[in-house]
């Protein structure tokens, strides 16, 4: 089974909006029986809602977070995904020096779907410019979805001829 983990911060804004969005859009595109999807926090407590800043953005674009309790990452996450999708190069650089098995799969979501090493800000610390964030993050996901699945199924090609 396919498997993709967004990575951010408190795991309360962008990753469970990315989650959101790459959900929707695996339905649209007709691929939601076998992927598994999960969203997790570098720096989080375990069990705490997405804000309700980030609850009323990403209602605004279809999606619905009320459900959503933060997770921190651990091993037993990192290990099942195939692609670990993070939104800033520190949670790439956390990720791959405490967990080194991580380092061939940990990829900053710009640089993949955009081509453009860029950090995707974090709109609880930017509460002014959260919607337009939050905004291209989602058009980010939408528009570069093709190249999260040739990815993911790459890897899984490469895991399957070890």
């Amino acid at each position: 089974m396919p498997a993709v983990l967004f990575v951010c911060t408190g795991n309360q804004f962008r990753s469970p909006i990315a989650a959101g969005v790459f959900r929707e859009q695996l339905a649209r595109d007709g691929r939601t029986t076998d992927w598994l999807v999960n969203s997790a926090g570098t720096w989080t407590s375990s069990g705490l809602p997405a804000l309700s800043e980030a609850r009323e953005l990403a209602a605004a674009f279809g999606v619905d977070l009320a459900a959503h309790r933060t997770r921190s990452v651990d091993k037993d996450l990192l290990e099942e995904a195939d692609v670990i999708l993070v939104m800033e190069s520190g949670h790439k650089e956390s990720l791959q020096t405490e967990f080194p098995f991580t380092r061939s799969k940990v990829y900053l979501l710009a640089q993949v779907v955009e081509g453009v090493a860029d950090d995707i800000p974090d709109p609880a610390a930017l509460r002014g410019e959260a919607r337009e964030i939050i905004r291209e993050l989602v058009d980010m996901i939408r528009s570069g979805a093709g190249k999260i699945y040739q990815l993911v199924e790459t890897r899984q090609a490469l895991k399957e001829n070890w």
